[in-house]
């Protein structure tokens, strides 16, 4: 996966624009075998802020919902600059504590298909 270089504080790290996140999900999307690709678009929403919280020293942070199955929603980690999936709470504001990351699109659609969590990068 190509990563977007977003370095511009001394933390080296900002949040991704929607710009951005357009043309990343877009290249992944390009990688897909056309089954992927029918299946995504089924799945696709219009990109959704969800807040979470990775742990108790960062504060709140935001991840984006970028497809949905059911009560599963395929999403993306500017922090991490990857894609994974996760379940959001009872309203659908908020990840819970339980997501995961699957490094590429295609993986996030396999594991969601199959259920198999073991190639992630986090598993529940």
């Amino acid at each position: 996966m190509k990563w977007i270089k977003t370095v511009t504080n001394a933390t080296g790290w900002r949040p991704i624009t929607e710009d951005e996140l357009a043309l990343e999900v877009a290249r992944a999307y390009a990688a897909l075998p056309e089954d992927d690709r029918r299946d995504f678009q089924e799945m696709r929403i219009p990109f959704r802020k969800l807040r979470c919280q990775r742990d108790g020293f960062c504060g709140e942070e935001t991840l984006f919902a970028i497809a949905q199955k059911g009560r599963q929603y395929i999403i993306y980690d500017d922090a991490e600059g990857e894609f994974g999936l996760a379940v959001l709470s009872e309203d659908e504001s908020e990840v819970l504590h339980f997501w995961v990351l699957t490094r590429a699109l295609s993986d996030a659609l396999a594991v969601l298909e199959n259920g198999d969590y073991s190639n992630c990068l986090v598993a529940p």
